[in-house]
């Protein structure tokens, strides 16, 4: 599960820095990839957008999983406080 929690973060930087490459960074695209000259570089932008809101939803999912992972533990410990331990036993 934590592997995956780091690729949600990588997904969102990455996407990150591509919207900011293509917000400020023109001339460092252009460097990088000449083909480009004269062309749109607005898929760099979507691709950006599109890395980041596919991290942010699959992080999203994860958190809201392990909430409710967290709540039926808590739940669980509360009802074994107030009722006491859990016994084979108690059924004689």
């Amino acid at each position: 599960m934590k592997k995956l929690v780091i690729v949600t973060y990588v997904l969102r930087a990455l996407g990150f820095v591509l919207v900011l490459l293509m917000l400020f960074g023109h001339s460092v695209v252009l460097n990088l990839f000449p083909g480009l000259e004269g062309h749109s570089i607005n898929p760099i932008f979507y691709t950006g957008v599109a890395c980041y809101a596919v991290g942010a939803i699959i992080h999203f999912f994860i958190k809201k999983q392990e909430m409710a992972e967290r709540r039926k533990r808590e739940i669980e410990e509360a009802s074994e406080r107030a009722f006491g331990k859990k016994s084979d036993d108690s059924d004689n």
